[in-house]
């Protein structure tokens, strides 16, 4: 009986795929959640190394498309006997930005589009690969045009996250041959620096309208839920920060936030995505 479970995960460049990765590994190893390793990954020197980076202070550098792409980590749940293999597709934002361009689907992931499949989709707050929409209203007053003057040719980014989305529908309809509703844990990282008066989806709303009322309106054929996630709990590259996170004990920092109606909810439990994407929960 095949018990492996895939969470695939999707963001552009510098949208925080790897470094979540790692925080992952770092909690299960640790077991300050509810994952627990049921034995030891190929990839155990690749994850090392990024934990090895987060506990010396530091964000695990750009992924390098040469990196491994795969991580293949046996896990149990505390509350069950059931082991797992859960695989984590982890590829270059570059990798997935040629997906959209280039309208082109890698047939090596073919197999990671599963039954069992849940997928965690990666977007930074702030970060400077963010596109913004082209504001029609502002172009045409000040340059007398509907966006002839704009010099930043680029998609916006919520377009890109929108088609991701219907790609990957369509491919789990297509090779899953069921009608069942995969999970996606939608993660708005860097969430400490976004401030503490907006809930995940409001910032989607604001920042991303186009993608938020895309995942309001439910027809993405996705069973979601948004988080706002920091894994280390501050800017590692702000020094006052980083010597306090060195000071402590850095499996305990990093928090998770999710929005329900106008409230929003805070978590020391790192993993909150994880469980959604893997089918735990309601």
């Amino acid at each position: 009986m095949d018990t492996s479970k895939h969470v695939m995960f999707v963001g552009g460049p510098g949208s925080g795929k790897s470094n979540y990765l790692f925080r992952t590994w770092i909690a299960i190893e640790h077991e300050t959640g509810l994952l627990r390793k049921s034995g030891l990954p190929p990839e155990l020197d690749y994850l090392h190394e990024g934990a090895s980076s987060l506990f010396s202070g530091a964000f695990a550098p750009h992924t390098s498309i040469d990196a491994p792409s795969i991580a293949e980590i046996p896990i149990t749940f505390t509350e069950s006997t059931a082991l797992s293999l859960l695989t984590v597709p982890d590829v270059s934002g570059e990798v997935w930005d040629g997906i959209y361009q280039k309208r082109e689907w890698p047939v090596a992931w073919d197999p990671y589009i599963a039954r069992h499949c849940g997928f965690a989709l990666f977007i930074r707050a702030g970060s400077p690969h963010n596109v913004k929409p082209l504001d029609w209203l502002t172009c045409e007053r000040l340059h007398n045009t509907r966006g002839a003057a704009r010099a930043d040719t680029r998609v916006p980014t919520q377009v890109v996250l929108v088609d991701w989305l219907q790609t990957l529908r369509a491919l789990t309809l297509q090779e899953t041959k069921t009608r069942d509703t995969p999970r996606l844990s939608v993660v708005v990282t860097a969430w400490d620096t976004v401030g503490e008066n907006t809930g995940p989806i409001d910032y989607l709303n604001r920042e991303f309208p186009l993608f938020g009322q895309f995942l309001d309106a439910g027809l993405h054929g996705f069973d979601t839920r948004v988080f706002g996630m920091s894994i280390a709990g501050g800017d590692l590259d702000d020094h006052d920060f980083r010597t306090r996170f060195l000071a402590g004990n850095p499996t305990n920092h990093g928090y998770c936030v999710t929005q329900h109606g106008r409230r929003t909810e805070r978590s020391e439990d790192v993993l909150q995505p994880m469980y959604w994407a893997l089918g735990h929960g309601k």
